[in-house]
């Protein structure tokens, strides 16, 4: 019987692995910031941080917005604005889907509970949820309805304040697209997710 159980808890292991295979992992890197500017970008890189795949890039007027630009051809893949900086969240998103040639929009809202805060996505008829870790600087990122993990990212400890601020992005999915994760990344870095700001 023993030989057993211990036969169902490794078949349930290996499962539970396999459905946390990391399909793709980003390198997101925090662009230098200048004194008395609140706003800054963000560059994304492969998992070596060797090649630069997208930039963010961020501006501040009447209403916070940001752009997320592919590196190599210098398109505009995705747009957010919106209030992110105060304690309201509340913004739009906009996404390029190139197959089918049309934007799709969405947007992002902070929930707060008594004890935690989980900000909540709206896109392309799916919910997602992000919580976040503040401990281990670690935020997950679920669909709401099957529970399933759909991305994390964790920042990474710097051992010297002149060293930019970077997060490990893993995407375990492909339900919805990158950059939602991305510009999770820039709202709640932001918002003081690093501790920093």
């Amino acid at each position: 019987m023993k030989i057993i159980c211990c036969l169902l808890l490794f078949i349930l292991l290996i499962k539970y692995i396999e459905a946390k295979k990391v399909h793709r992992t980003y390198v997101v890197v925090r662009n230098a910031t200048a004194p008395g500017k609140p706003m800054y970008g963000f560059k994304i890189f492969d998992s070596k941080e060797k090649t630069c795949l997208y930039r963010i890039r961020v501006s501040s007027k009447a209403v916070d917005s940001a752009i997320l630009v592919d590196n190599f051809e210098k398109n505009i893949m995705a747009n957010l604005e919106g209030i992110w900086i105060e304690k309201l969240l509340n913004v739009t998103f906009s996404i390029y889907d190139s197959k089918l040639n049309k934007w799709t929009d969405g947007f992002i809202q902070r929930n707060a509970h008594l004890i935690s805060v989980d900000y909540i996505i709206q896109f392309n008829n799916q919910q997602l949820i992000a919580t976040s870790n503040n401990y281990f600087k670690k935020v997950n990122v679920y669909n709401k309805k099957k529970k399933e993990l759909l991305a994390q990212f964790q920042y990474r400890t710097r051992w010297l304040s002149q060293r930019p601020v970077k997060y490990d992005l893993k995407i375990y999915s492909n339900q919805v697209p990158d950059a939602i994760y991305f510009f999770l990344v820039l709202i709640l870095d932001h918002r003081g997710h690093a501790g920093d700001t």
